[in-house]
């Protein structure tokens, strides 16, 4: 099937899901849950092989809505497509809204600019797929009520800001390569001959990745976003959103090694954020706050990993892209079923949760095994190829990340322990009723149960994953070493074991640790920061807009007179433009062209506030002349009442309640006031009596 054909069917299923579920309720989910199982199926008979396709889309700037499928392509819309199956599935039982077209709209809508975003050949059309993917995540934050309108804009904040500077990279891109066609801009030689270009490029889409992937210091949106419900945080925030500037730092990864700062701002950032997020998971017993910190250790994990650089780098960046999708995912599903029937999150309240949830507390225990890196689960598989990468790389970037990744191992066993003990051991949980549950548990096994039994058949998984590595670098994928779940006793088997028995020991002196971590790590947290930023944000858009508030022309047409003014004369340029005219053109033919296009808008923006001005202090006018109240005991009789008989507006002093005096021109600028006298009409007004 065309790939066209495949986007094309999930933009259509936004709509039609919305209907559905708005006149059925959450069963309407079902219908989405049908139709991406059917083209999770028409993408994985595909094939990782390349193909291409292209529909044009502004061809006068050589923009085309292009989309290509290749092994790294491949893999992340087989994650997309699979695991929203899933989420969308345990999302029909967990979705209580009678009303739930808007849920299901934007998880679809989600779904499907991530798959355009993976496919997209076209720089133009991987940006616009960012910014919807952005877009989403705030509106479904916003879902929740008042207590998400805080967090929604802190993480918009955040994440628009990173676009900013994938817009600035899809700029410098376009303008050197000469081309929008993301395929052809990453082959081309500028990358290696001019290091300026590289190095500003490859800052510019670290900075976008990383406000995406939760990187230090950019992660606090993170675990802020996390009052969404469960099915958003483990689709979004787990294995989808997130995967967003992992697929981006990847898929950049082959051109932008070019510049020697690629490798060094990666894994310096990841070792940093992998620590980090491994010590603040620590200090956490709300079970979602310890996944969603889990998630920032694991992401900087990805990053380090990617900054390394080599073949065996990009493999394992690719099996554990999937391993964390699986187990992560799982583990918000399984908290949005422990707290529904447990009704809460809280570790210290959730003991002995295997008495009274065995089934549960059973997937539980397989996430964390996954998560830790326990043999033989896939993210044993997959954290055995992040160390070996890492032990086997030359460079101060790779011994940074060896060593960095060593002790972030041991955190990542810590913190997984410690979401296993409690649930294993003490007093019976009581739970409420059931609800739904049955679906939400068949959802989590399939996740749980996939990220621990891929691990001994990873062997299924080695066409995907080498072709995945190899598009990344852009070499064959014979050049990338096979996947196999033992490789004898190595270095990296060595430090994994360390790891494990050193977290375990953490993991069991809880008390010591706690005691040593009950303390806050910054001054000043991340969250506080972003909304310091969001405040300024705000304020400064008030101050630039609070001259052009208020009724007064002058205010209005300052600025477009003193544009007319400046275009009085034609500017010439002080050398001749290297763009060539057609024949009937000339040059300045054009200057004069462009000089009257200029003075005409300017012209009409002149008497198109005028008119603006005139009629809005008419208005006001006339209900200043209404005002006076009429008789009280009137029940539906029409009255005509004449307003003053002559009136005097001063449109430099603004009418409404809310101003001040201080807002009128006069007082604040001693700019001219402009008045007009005008007689209103009488008005027939309808008075009914208030009950």
């Amino acid at each position: 099937m065309s790939l066209f054909c495949v986007l094309a069917a999930l933009w259509l299923l936004v709509p039609a899901v919305a209907v559905l579920a708005n006149r059925v309720g959450a069963r309407g989910g079902w219908l989405a849950v049908v139709v991406l199982t059917a083209l999770t199926a028409v993408v994985a008979t595909g094939g990782p092989g390349t193909r291409t396709e292209a529909v044009p889309w502004i061809p006068s700037l050589e923009i085309a809505l292009r989309l290509r499928v290749d092994g790294l392509g491949w893999l992340f819309a087989l994650l997309v497509l699979g695991v929203g199956t899933v989420v969308l599935a345990y999302s029909t039982s967990y979705v209580t809204e009678e009303r739930a077209g808007g849920f299901f709209a934007l998880m679809t809508a989600f779904a499907a600019a991530m798959l355009t975003l993976v496919l997209a050949d076209d720089l133009v059309v991987l940006f616009v797929a960012w910014e919807v993917t952005t877009l989403c995540s705030y509106l479904l934050i916003l879902r929740v009520g008042p207590a998400g309108r805080a967090p929604a804009a802190r993480t918009l904040l955040v994440t628009v800001a990173g676009g900013l500077a994938l817009l600035g990279a899809v700029c410098a891109i376009v303008v050197r390569t000469g081309t929008t066609q993301l395929s052809a801009a990453l082959a081309d030689p500028a990358w290696t001959l001019d290091p300026v270009f590289a190095g500003a490029v490859a800052v510019l889409v670290a900075v976008a990745a990383m406000t995406k992937a939760a990187q230090f210091p950019f992660h606090s949106w993170l675990p802020d976003a996390m009052v969404a419900p469960a099915p958003v945080s483990a689709y979004l925030h787990a294995a989808a959103m997130v995967k967003a500037g992992i697929y981006l730092l990847m898929r950049f990864a082959g051109a932008a090694s070019a510049s020697p700062l690629w490798p060094w701002l990666l894994v310096t950032v990841g070792v940093v954020t992998a620590l980090l997020g491994g010590v603040l998971a620590l200090q956490r017993s709300d079970l979602k706050e310890m996944l969603a910190y889990s998630t920032i250790s694991q992401l900087g994990l990805l990053v380090a990993v990617i900054g390394v650089g080599t073949t065996t780098a990009l493999l394992a960046a690719s099996a554990h892209v999937v391993a964390h999708a699986l187990f992560k995912s799982a583990g918000f599903m399984t908290v949005g079923l422990v707290e529904r029937r447990a009704g809460t999150r809280d570790l210290r309240e959730l003991r002995g949760l295997f008495r009274s949830m065995p089934w549960t507390a059973t997937m539980i225990a397989l996430i964390a095994l996954s998560m830790a890196g326990v043999p033989v689960t896939l993210g044993f598989v997959s954290k055995e190829y992040v160390l070996d990468a890492a032990l086997s790389g030359d460079g101060g970037p790779a011994l940074l990340a060896a060593v960095g990744l060593g002790a972030a191992a041991v955190l990542t066993v810590a913190y997984s322990a410690r979401m296993v003990f409690p649930v294993l051991f003490g007093s019976t949980t009581a739970l409420g009723p059931p609800g739904g549950a049955r679906t939400m548990a068949g959802t989590v096994t399939v996740t749980a149960l996939a990220g621990a039994l891929l691990g001994p058949a990873v062997w299924l998984l080695d066409g995907a994953l080498r072709s995945s590595a190899a598009a990344a670098l852009g070499v064959a994928p014979a050049a990338v070493p096979a996947v196999s779940v033992w490789h004898g006793v190595t270095p990296a088997l060595v430090v994994s074991a360390i790891a494990i028995a050193l977290g375990t020991v953490v993991a069991v002196a809880h008390r010591w640790v706690d005691r040593a971590l009950d303390r806050a790590l910054f001054p000043v947290t991340g969250v506080a920061v972003v909304e310091r930023l969001r405040s300024g944000v705000v304020g400064l858009g008030r101050a630039t807009g609070r001259p052009y508030r208020g009724d007064a022309p002058a205010r209005h047409l300052l600025i477009p007179l003193l544009h007319v003014y400046a275009t009085r004369q034609p500017t010439r340029s002080p050398r001749p433009s290297s763009c060539p005219l057609p024949e009937r053109h000339t040059r300045s033919g054009d200057e004069h062209l462009r000089l009257l296009a200029k003075q005409d808008a300017g012209c009409r923006f002149f008497i198109t506030q005028v008119v603006y001005d005139v009629e809005r202090g008419q208005e006001r006018c006339l209900r200043s002349g209404l005002g006076r109240a009429g008789s009280a005991g009137t029940h539906g009789r029409v009255q005509t009442w004449r307003p003053r008989p002559w009136r005097t507006v001063d449109l430099g002093q603004r009418a409404d309640a809310h101003s001040s005096p201080s807002e009128g021109l006069r007082r604040r600028h001693g700019w001219g006031i402009c008045r007009f006298t005008t007689r209103p009409p009488p008005v027939s007004v309808r008075v009914s009596a208030a009950r």
